[in-house]
């Protein structure tokens, strides 16, 4: 078997297993934890469970920590906005600078925690404990799946390494100007446009590998390719709803998912066009499942959530080629996976 069939095993097991202990514990929004194990479950190299563990512990420090910012928010708005600004641009530069991983859960803690700690303080912790729980589930998942897909032995110089972009200032400037306008709008309306700024964020790091002609299609196609693998999985866990069920699909749809993002399946679109499309289908799927159980409109919430977005997407897209414009001497970050 091939490295890369192993890793496509490894990522569907991974987030199988990872489904049925966040929903099958009843853990408060278990599909930000299905999605901190995917993001776990996509890096090349392993996380070892103890530095897994301390990972997430020091992500939900971090987090709750993002709390310290309600106050700021509240009482001095201005300053607030411009140290988030900050902040995202050294976190950007950092996630350009081969550390996107990192960079990205940082962003969170900088971009979500406030904002949900504007709604609730109980909230934002919970947030932060659920993403930290996700990363330290992710770990444990990941080694179990090592043990039963192992990776073959390969020679030391078939490693693809990541060229870094020419311009890393004036890319991690374009993604705070994709995220900050969207997080402004979030503290007008903190509960339904907390998704958004999640979307946002996965949207402002994958535009930092395209190009103004590729961004439309990447970004507000994965966005509609998220949405159309949602209205998938919902409509089959229909047929029988139940933790099997859900476990199920989730596995086969993210071996669908992953064979596509480790090139397997030759398609037109880059790996991160098909992690954004998973994350982007569980930050549907997820609130869908709690909208049932609430007794709301699934559909008409759901299409209120994707409409946003896609316009967010747009935004997105119209940053990428605006500025593009302006600044036509630098070039993208070349993506590579980093996987077997």
């Amino acid at each position: 078997m091939h490295n890369a069939d192993r890793a496509v095993l490894r990522i569907g097991f991974g987030i199988g297993v990872t489904t049925f202990a966040c929903y099958g514990l009843a853990l408060p929004m278990p599909h930000l934890g299905c999605i901190m194990a995917w993001i776990v479950l996509c890096q090349g190299k392993p996380l070892p469970i103890k530095k897994g563990v301390i990972v997430g512990l020091m992500l939900m420090a971090t987090m709750i920590g993002g709390v310290l910012m309600v106050p700021l928010l509240t009482h001095y708005p201005l300053p607030a906005m411009l140290f988030t600004a900050l902040l995202l641009y050294w976190l950007m530069l950092m996630g350009l600078r081969g550390k996107s991983t990192q960079a990205m859960l940082l962003i969170v803690a900088v971009t979500i925690i406030p904002i949900a700690g504007l709604i609730e303080q109980s909230l934002a912790i919970g947030i932060a404990q659920m993403m930290g729980l996700g990363i330290i589930i992710g770990s444990v998942v990941n080694r179990l799946a090592l043990v039963l897909f192992p990776p073959q032995a390969t020679p030391a110089g078939g490693a693809k390494v990541a060229l870094a972009p020419e311009s890393p200032h004036r890319l991690a400037l374009r993604a705070v100007v994709i995220v900050l306008p969207v997080w402004l709008l979030a503290l007008s309306n903190p509960a339904f446009y907390i998704p958004a700024v999640m979307k946002t964020v996965m949207l402002a790091q994958q535009a930092n590998t395209l190009v103004a002609k590729q961004a439309g299609r990447e970004l507000v196609f994965s966005t509609v390719m998220g949405a159309l693998l949602a209205a998938v999985l919902w409509l089959a866990l229909s047929i029988w709803p139940s933790l099997l069920m859900l476990v199920l699909l989730t596995a086969l749809m993210t071996l669908w998912v992953a064979r596509r993002l480790v090139r397997l399946v030759i398609s037109r679109f880059t790996p991160s066009f098909w992690s954004n499309a998973w994350i982007t289908c569980l930050i549907l799927f997820g609130p869908a499942i709690q909208d049932s159980a609430s007794g709301k409109d699934v559909w008409l919430a759901s299409a209120m959530r994707c409409s946003l977005y896609i316009a967010v997407a747009l935004y997105g897209w119209a940053c990428v080629v605006v500025l593009e414009r302006w600044h036509r001497s630098g070039r993208p970050a070349v993506e590579t996976w980093s996987g077997e």
